[in-house]
């Protein structure tokens, strides 16, 4: 029986993200396959020394966004899917950004300069260039962040400051305002280069559309524009799998932002398919 290792952060156990764990148990146990759960604290020994009970593991799932850790069961010579290069590019928004650079259409996008926290940005002309640039309203997103928590839509520029301010001295970056998307976007999930399943989220109430935000959803059917553009960003950022989010633009899609470990649950009720069992499906082909 091939043995694996799910590994999941030591410090979110709520159901929204339990349940995902099961199903990826659930549907390693489908395939004879054997498939632990590993806390990040665990990882927490030597580089050069895995921790006990480690020594049959041929592969990790690795759900979660600690890039060092994820590197770390690398150095140890384990494969890793996601590997720790793809979390790293989809965790950090600006880093998605600059890689799917020419390769997808995205929303305009403008990163804020890196300060301290002793600093902060007590300089602002950075932020009304943006809004210059951008126009207004101007979207404001921490560079790490999900569910749409830590996105923001600033009216003016002494609404996109109190936001800054918000934020301290966190990573940022301002987009331009998709508006005909507003509220409404498509989830893409993808393994293996392959599209497993598409969900239409619209929220009549927010401009974000994520489920936890009070986003509701549909299946969809993707137009082969939208297909390829889900595609050629996971292609991009490397995916072994890989939740794309498009926006509706007024020409085509465009790419809102790539997760390396998508909460599938929502696209599971939405389209009946469980993406869990496509992840593993795809690991055993490639172990």
């Amino acid at each position: 029986m091939k043995r694996g290792l799910l590994a999941v952060n030591a410090f979110l156990n709520t159901e929204k993200f339990l349940s995902v764990y099961r199903f990826l148990q659930d549907a390693a146990a489908r395939r004879k396959m054997k498939l632990d759960i590993v806390r990040t604290d665990a990882l927490c020994t030597p580089f050069d020394v895995l921790p006990d009970g480690m020594g049959d593991v041929e592969f990790v799932i690795f759900w979660d966004k600690d890039v060092v850790a994820a590197r770390r069961l690398e150095l140890a010579g384990l494969r890793v899917f996601n590997s720790a290069r793809t979390i790293g590019i989809c965790d950090s928004k600006i880093e998605t950004a600059m890689c799917l650079r020419g390769k997808v259409e995205m929303p305009s996008t403008i990163f804020a300069p890196k300060t301290f926290d002793t600093v902060g940005y007590a300089d602002r002309a950075f932020v009304e260039s943006a809004a210059k640039t951008l126009g207004m309203p101007m979207v404001v997103k921490e560079a790490c962040g999900s569910f749409g928590w830590e996105v923001w839509l600033a009216r003016t520029l002494e609404e996109a400051n109190a936001v800054i301010d918000k934020m301290g001295a966190r990573e940022f970056l301002m987009q331009k305002f998709v508006a005909e998307s507003a509220g409404r976007d498509v989830r893409v999930n993808v393994v293996g280069g392959e599209v497993v399943s598409a969900m239409y989220r619209f929220n009549d109430n927010d401009f974000r559309s994520n489920i936890t935000i009070g986003g509701k959803t549909e299946p969809y059917r993707l137009s082969a524009e939208q297909r390829r553009a889900a595609l050629a960003a996971s292609d991009a950022v490397g995916a072994d799998f890989c939740g794309v989010d498009l926006l509706l633009g007024k020409d085509g899609p465009l790419v809102c932002e790539v997760n390396s470990n998508p909460n599938f649950k929502s696209s599971l009720d939405c389209t009946g398919v469980n993406m869990a069992d496509n992840i593993i499906e795809y690991i055993e082909g490639r172990i």
